[in-house]
């Protein structure tokens, strides 16, 4: 019996839905708004205002994470060309003249890493950035628009604790769409001021690596209701759900500082002659192999068939049809972030 119970206790313990040395995700929604759990998706998320083809709507769909905004119609069908990189969060609780009131907490233990209290210094307006360390790599939590925050960068902080109050500072929020922008995000690039510095010389950098170009977000509403069906689920476990949209060959690059951070994305690979970069079609990369074929310069090598133009489908990343395709000028910099040229 003895043996038996042993051997159950080895089954459980490295069974498929456990991976030996992993611990859970445990994170928690940032407001009392529990609606993405409970299927009330129209009380969860914040609309969007839109008027297309002569039509005013107010569609909660807007306010999801992914393709979702700026409809576009092509022949007889509708696409969604912009791209949106977290989910909206819309208020529970308001005062008498409407100002929200909900207090924004943090989804998961961890230690704040920056926090803009100048509502006009972002599109996100006031925002806070979280560093949470899930088995062995750093992902950061993003909360934006708040109308105050109440930490410091520096401060450790415990799940469930207020980091501020949701709000509508940034650009195009009014108080009607008063909502807390939420984001899990890999981190591209450490020497983000020197990509920024070369691409943008005349604006300043205010926010240093935090800044919203150098966090990539997965799909974090997704992520919630998988870890609902499956609470032992990584994120590595969920971006191999993705579907590969696009893949580049990039030279290597010694300051391609993503693969030490994410040792998952490259099978804990370091050296190679080359990479090839498998991305989504939000652009998060899923996976970066090596390659013996020396490369110039980033190179296109293969992208998903679609019947609609790939430019639309990339974020403007793509271009070309055909078997003929080329990473755009906005396509070639995003390259630069993650592996730089030397």
């Amino acid at each position: 019996m003895r043996i038996l119970l042993a051997l159950l206790g080895i089954f459980l313990r490295f069974s498929p839905d456990t991976a030996p040395g992993e611990e859970p995700i445990k994170i928690i929604l940032p407001t009392e708004n529990q609606g993405l759990l409970t299927g009330d998706y129209a009380g969860f998320y914040q609309s969007v205002k839109r008027d297309f083809e002569g039509q005013k709507s107010d569609p909660w769909e807007g306010g999801q994470y992914g393709f979702v905004r700026n409809p576009m119609r092509i022949g007889s069908q509708i696409i969604y060309t912009r791209f949106h990189a977290g989910m909206d969060i819309r208020p529970l609780h308001r005062d008498a003249s409407g100002e929200p009131e909900d207090i924004v907490r943090a989804i998961a233990a961890g230690r704040v890493v920056y926090a803009n209290p100048d509502p006009l210094a972002s599109n996100y307006g006031r925002y806070v950035v979280i560093q949470h360390d899930f088995n062995g790599c750093p992902y950061f939590s993003l909360y934006a628009h708040l109308k105050m925050t109440g930490v410091s960068a520096g401060e450790s902080i415990d799940q469930g604790a207020g980091i501020g109050v949701l709000g509508y500072s940034g650009e195009g929020i009014d108080r009607e769409r008063a909502h807390v922008h939420l984001g899990l995000n890999l981190l591209v690039n450490e020497g983000f001021d020197n990509w920024f510095a070369k691409y943008f010389p005349r604006d300043g950098n205010r926010h240093g690596i935090y800044n919203g170009m150098n966090l990539v977000g997965i799909d974090i509403g997704r992520f919630y209701q998988e870890l609902g069906k499956n609470p032992n689920l990584t994120i590595p476990e969920f971006l191999k759900e993705e579907t590969v949209w696009y893949r580049v060959l990039v030279p290597a690059s010694n300051r391609m500082d993503i693969l030490s951070r994410y040792p998952w994305l490259s099978n804990g690979q370091t050296t190679a002659a080359a990479w090839e970069i498998s991305f989504a079609r939000s652009g998060v990369p899923l996976q970066i192999q090596p390659v013996e074929t020396q490369v110039k310069e980033p190179t296109v090598v293969w992208v998903e068939s679609s019947p609609f133009p790939q430019s639309l489908m990339t974020k403007g990343f793509i271009q070309g049809s055909g078997s003929h395709y080329t990473l755009t000028k906005e396509g070639l910099r995003y390259i630069d972030l993650i592996s730089p040229s030397e």
